[in-house]
């Protein structure tokens, strides 16, 4: 599944940055216009969801560095 040349946990983690970084602007612009709540809503729904993706990347590159 992972055998692809371009899917490293590098690429992956820097793909989940940028989805994080894009879902809170868009969150916070869907705000500030004061679009409806339900699109704000689904941006932070998204905006959390790569947050904790982001999270566990992280700490399971950290995990394997350890050992």
């Amino acid at each position: 599944m992972n055998n692809e040349p371009n899917s490293t946990p590098a690429r992956n983690r820097a793909l989940l940055a940028v989805l994080l970084a894009g879902s809170l602007a868009a969150n916070v612009v869907t705000q500030a216009f004061g679009l409806s709540l339900f699109i704000s809503a689904a941006f932070g729904l998204v905006a959390l969801a790569s947050g904790v993706a982001l999270f566990s990347s992280y700490r399971k590159s950290r995990g394997e560095s350890r050992n």
